[in-house]
């Protein structure tokens, strides 16, 4: 077994579903320090440096998990290799990137690049919660670019649809159903807004994500059968674009609509780094096969104001899934691809 397939083994072995990830934080932490690297380590979130002076490369990636669900042929926490895979709660997402990292950042202690920092961070509640990067960042210092360890084939995503959460509320007039004439049906009112907000165009589109998409995927009302409704709520999930900003989209969904507007969340930004930037050079320069894609999915990124591009072993649709499962070849090809990437970046940055 290759060391980064044997450290892959071993961080599928932590329960680290968002929130336990104490455990697997020591571990990883303790793993780099025998490595020869320095490492920082603040409650469930770590960082290991190469370098300590010039512009800064972030690697980052997160040792959290989702809960296992059922149906699964083998033990989730016991991982399992055949037929060239392992299989494993959190074998694709993201563990192989975080041990394809480690991998990488031992390599680079042993011949840094001149002129510049490496930092990796393993962060946790990268799947739900706070605590993870979006708090353990600021502690980093000034960082110039970074890579974000998900599953996405070892092919780089340059753009990420952000994730904006309206809720709707339809204001009527209570009554027997009975009488409705004498009543105003909130769920009338939530019908109609719906229709105008599937009536509405979004322009332009992203030339690798696509149009974005708004959905309504949850409706409240009614306490009774036979008790017309004052108030429906509409729940709206809209996958936002660099091109459109958050606040545009509030702005027509409220021109449309005779519901109550209010934003649920909005922290997860869409975003973007330029074709021409350096980073994604150092990732075609390192892995001439990749081809840049749009990502559907969230991730780190969303936290993160720099140029950066998402790249890792294994498949995004296999992320969550029963019988969770990543290729080992890929996971072995992203060790080199990680450490390579870092020192084409440290040249041509």
């Amino acid at each position: 077994m290759s060391a980064v397939v044997d450290l892959l083994a071993r961080l599928v072995r932590f329960p680290s579903v968002s929130g336990e990830e104490h455990a697997i934080a020591a571990f990883l932490a303790g793993w780099l320090q025998e490595a020869g690297l320095p490492v920082r380590r603040e409650g469930r979130n770590l960082e290991a440096r190469v370098g300590t002076e010039g512009p800064v490369l972030l690697l980052d990636s997160h040792l959290d998990v989702v809960p296992v669900g059922e149906g699964w042929a083998t033990d989730p926490f016991e991982p399992v290799i055949a037929g060239g895979r392992m299989i494993g709660r959190g074998a694709n997402d993201a563990k192989a990137s975080v041990a394809a990292m480690a991998l990488a950042m031992r390599a680079l202690a042993a011949d840094p690049p001149p002129g510049v920092q490496i930092v990796f961070a393993a962060t946790c509640e990268e799947e739900r919660g706070r605590g993870g990067l979006e708090v353990f960042l600021p502690t980093l210092g000034p960082v110039d670019a970074a890579l974000v360890g998900e599953p996405t084939g070892l092919h780089p995503a340059v753009s990420q649809n952000g994730l904006l959460i309206l809720e709707l509320f339809a204001h009527g007039r209570a009554g027997h159903a009975a009488r409705p004439q004498l009543a105003v049906n909130a769920i009338d009112l939530a019908a109609r807004d719906v229709l105008a907000l599937h009536r509405l165009t979004w322009e332009p589109e992203d030339p690798h994500v696509g149009a974005m998409t708004l959905v309504v995927t949850q409706i409240e009302a009614g306490t009774a059968h036979n008790v017309i409704p004052d108030v429906c709520k509409l729940v709206v999930d809209i996958r936002t674009i660099p091109q459109i900003p958050p606040e545009e989209v509030v702005r027509r969904v409220r021109e449309v609509v005779h519901s109550e507007v209010r934003v649920r969340s909005d922290r997860f930004r869409p975003v973007a780094t330029p074709e021409e930037h350096p980073l994604l050079a150092a990732v075609l320069a390192a892995n001439p096969s990749a081809r840049p894609f749009g990502s559907p999915t969230l991730s780190d990124w969303a936290h993160l104001d720099i140029p950066a591009v998402k790249l890792g072993p294994g498949l995004s649709e296999v992320s969550h899934t029963t019988d969770e499962w990543v290729g080992l070849q890929m996971v072995e090809e992203a060790v080199g691809v990680y450490e390579q990437i870092a020192r084409r970046w440290a040249v041509g940055r």
